[in-house]
Parts: structure tokens; sequence; C-alpha cells
């Protein structure tokens, strides 16, 4: 493609100039170094034998319009009716034939200076437009130069067969398909930077994620520990596991689940019907031997998470976080298995439920045996 606009603009062009440029180097260089003031003086002759070839001797107004002849026929009609002296006049002739003629070759260096007209003449254009004649000096000083060798030398270079390495053809199409995969391998070189800038930005968002994730698995550990010291202490109480969210604590009677404790909740439920409040996830909970975990959303912007408990003495309970949105603690440990299991979780809750409950069951033998007594 870009060797046939070279050959369709620049070759043709270099076809243009060659016809109207070459002659005039030609010229300019065969006349170089020769004089041309005499030809300047000189010329104006050629012109004015040339006009008195045209001129018939019957009609005398003609001679008047000559520069040269003009004068002297004025002097001379001036001596005829007695005016001047004839040396005066003959003087006055002479001046004016000069002065005339001067102007005549004044009139003939301006066309041998001018590139084009047949009187031109290179030391003359160099003496007169020398500014000019240093543009042409360029030409003129390399007498090995022309504009059609130029184009024959451009022709033969891109009339080479293309698959020739040492054409400039090859050289041309071969530096294209060099720039066209250069600009390729940039394009995929960008887009693949892009990509690793992508997941660079999606991998720091994990990190942050990750490092959010397990301050809040830190924490848990810190208030486990702390619920044990509290356990060895005697202690530990219900109000104490609010470690992970708010919850309420229900437990199984006939068909109901009364509620034991409930923390960080609006309180309004303390007893759900297993036949009728099938809405509640809880219930769902309370139903389901296998203990998964069921999800409810009481109100947008709330979520409520209820799994059911096997304790002690053939007991059910049912055990329900509560928390919002925003908490992205809740949201982590509980909902999204982020770094821990959210059964790990429900598990830890139920080993203290049933610390909890054994300690109950101590606590109300030892008052049955102390009424007994």
């Amino acid at each position: 493609m870009v060797v046939k606009e070279i050959k369709a603009n620049y070759h043709s062009y270099l076809n243009e100039l060659k016809v109207v440029i070459d002659p005039v180097i030609t010229n300019m260089r065969t006349q170089a170094g020769q004089p041309w003031r005499g030809k300047a003086w000189l010329g104006p002759i050629k012109d004015i034998a040339g006009y008195l070839k045209h001129i018939k001797v019957i009609k005398t107004i003609q001679w008047a319009s000559l520069p040269v002849i003009g004068p002297a026929i004025a002097i001379i009609e001036a001596l005829v009716i007695g005016v001047v002296p004839l040396w005066l006049s003959c003087i006055l002739a002479a001046l004016l034939t000069f002065g005339a003629y001067y102007m005549y070759v004044r009139s003939y260096i301006a066309k041998m200076a001018t590139i084009g007209q047949p009187e031109f003449h290179v030391e003359a254009f160099k003496a007169k437009r020398p500014t000019e004649f240093a543009i042409w000096a360029q030409f003129v000083n390399k007498n090995d130069f022309t504009f059609e060798g130029l184009y024959d030398i451009v022709n033969t270079v891109f009339s080479q067969n293309e698959h020739d390495p040492s054409s400039v053809a090859y050289i041309v199409a071969y530096t294209q398909s060099q720039h066209d995969f250069l600009q390729k391998t940039i394009a995929d070189l960008q887009n693949t930077i892009d990509v690793q800038e992508d997941a660079i930005s999606q991998l720091e968002s994990e990190l942050v994620k990750s490092e959010n994730v397990l301050t809040h698995l830190v924490g848990v550990i810190k208030k486990v520990n702390e619920n044990l010291y509290r356990y060895v202490n005697d202690r530990l109480d219900f109000t104490d596991m609010d470690f992970i969210t708010g919850f309420s604590l229900y437990k199984k009677v006939d068909n109901t689940l009364k509620l034991i404790l409930d923390k960080g909740t609006s309180g309004k439920h303390r007893i759900l019907d297993l036949e009728s409040d099938t809405d509640f996830a809880a219930v769902s909970a309370a139903k389901d031997e296998v203990e998964q975990a069921y999800y409810n959303n009481p109100y947008p912007g709330r979520h409520l998470i209820a799994f059911r408990m096997t304790m002690l003495e053939g007991e059910t309970w049912v055990w329900c976080f509560h928390f919002d949105d925003d908490d992205e603690r809740a949201l982590s440990l509980i909902l999204k298995n982020d770094i821990i299991e959210t059964r790990q979780i429900r598990r830890v809750i139920h080993t203290f439920c049933l610390i909890l409950q054994k300690r109950m069951i101590s606590q109300k033998e030892v008052d049955l045996d102390a009424k007994a007594n």
C-alpha cells in the first residue's frame, strides 16, 4: 500500500519536474563562467535589427517609434527649422540616443536575469538576483545531478521485485509489517497490563477483606478465651453469649418455642407456635433434625440466622443470630464462610450452651438435694 502511494505521488511528480527544471539547470551549467555584460550591450542591437526587417521605408512614421532613431529624427527636425545650432544638435542627438539605448540595455539585462526568458543568462541572474541564485546553485554545482536521472533511479528501484530483499519496495513492505507487528505487540502488552492491574486490584481488595476477617476471628477467639475463664471462675452466663452478635435463645416445649433469653433484639416474640408461626426461621430450624441453618429477613436491612441444637436430657434448643447489613463482622463470620465455616461458629455456640445447660442441671440437682434434706 505504501509503495503504491509513493509511486502514485512522488514518482509522478519527478516525471513532471524533470521536463520543466532539467532544461533550466542544463542551460545554467552551460553558461556558467561566460561573460554576460557584452551580450547585455550588444543584445539590443539584434532586437533593433529585427525591428528594421519589419519596417517599410514608405511608413516613415514607424521610424520615430524606434528607441534609437526617434531622438535623432527629432534633432534633425529641429535643425531644419533652425531652432538650435548644428553642433549642439549633434551632441543632444548623441546623448539622447545613448540614453535611450542605455534604458533598452537595462530592460534587456532584466530579461537576462529572469528564468524562462529567451535572453536568460546565468551570470546575469547570479549578479542581479544572488539570493535566488543561491537556491539554484545547489543543483548547478552538482554536475552529475538531474531530475531525469533521479526519476530513472526511483523508477528502477520501485520496479524491482518486492520479494527482493535489496529493493526499496521490499524494505518499505518489511518496515510496514514490522510497524504493524510492534503496534499489535504494544496493544497486547497494554491489554496484559490492564488485566494484571485488575487482578492486582482484586487481590488487594481480597487482602483487605482477609485482614478484616482475621481481625474478626481473633476477636472471637479472645472472647471465647474470656468466656472459658469466666466458666472456670463460675461467672459464665447466657448474657456472655453475645460475642458474635445479638441473639435470641428458645427452648422447645411441647408444640411451642419458649424464649429462654434474648439480647440485642426487639424482644417481641417470646413464644412461637410450631404449627402456626411457620414463617419464622426459628420454627423451621426447630423442625429440622439435621440441624441446618435457616435464614430469615424480618425487615429490610435486618438478618436472622436460626439453627437447632440437640441438648442434654433430650431437650431441643434453637439459637438465632440477629444482625444488620452494616455489621461486616457478623456477615463475615455467620453468612459468608470467608475464613472459618459458619458451621464451626454454630458449634462454638452449641458448646457453650451445653456447658451452661450442664451447670443448670447440676444446680437443679443441688437444689433438689437441699430440699430433700
